[in-house]
């Protein structure tokens, strides 16, 4: 059990040291570890709070470039810097590109600007026209789900009680508890500072006036 857990579990009225309900194993902290690997997750998307740097080197004639993360999956690309020339690219598109030049594919030189394809393809225009050069690539990763407490957990410190909330959030909802639910929810979005973000708008806020249309006596 790890120190995200235990905040859980005291959130939730158990004593950590003698759970009734979950216990210290990885079978009986499944939930909870679901939860927290939920949170971790989306909090990981919200902020773009977990970045990494890659190194790509270039092949003649290869635009397009597979990711294979150990450790999560890719987010999206934050910046791409060319080592070699000090030349930071510009993002643009496939459809960007087609639009302007239907035959973008087939010239080669020095890659100016890159694309992101789907979940973990990066694209190049232009191709490198030979072997050489290295991409220092920044990337917001999601972290791959934790399975035992002896796992790091990559979340940033300032982030870790919000995964916790999140979590019991959870917990109380799957107990059929909205109001708990929503309360805890309420707090998660605070803990992120994205609860303005995520306010409705001012004119869906409800009210317990109603806007009723004049009589003709009342139209004076």
């Amino acid at each position: 059990m790890n120190i995200l857990e235990r905040k859980v579990l005291e959130l939730v009225g158990e004593n950590p040291d003698s759970p009734d309900v979950f216990v210290d194993t990885d079978a009986g902290m499944a939930p909870v570890r679901d939860s927290i690997n939920d949170a971790i997750q989306e909090i990981s998307m919200l902020t773009g709070g977990y970045k990494r740097q890659y190194f790509l080197p270039l092949r003649s004639g290869q635009a397009f470039y597979r990711f294979k993360l150990p450790n999560g999956y890719l987010g999206w690309v934050t910046d791409v810097w060319d080592i070699d020339r000090k030349w930071r690219l510009t993002q643009t598109s496939t459809t960007k590109l087609s639009s302007q030049d239907p035959r973008w594919m087939v010239g080669s030189g020095f890659p100016e600007q890159y694309m992101q394809i789907g979940e973990d393809v990066i694209g190049f225009y232009r191709k490198p026209s030979a072997s050489t050069g290295m991409m220092e690539i920044t990337i917001v990763e999601i972290p791959h789900a934790y399975t035992t407490d002896t796992e790091r957990v990559k979340l940033r410190d300032s982030f870790q009680y919000a995964a916790v909330l999140f979590a019991v959030g959870e917990y109380w909802a799957t107990r059929g508890d909205v109001q708990e639910a929503r309360a805890y929810g309420v707090r998660y979005l605070d803990a992120l500072g994205l609860r303005e973000e995520y306010a409705p708008a001012r004119e869906n806020i409800p009210r317990l006036a109603t806007n009723k249309e004049r009589t003709a006596n009342e139209q004076i």
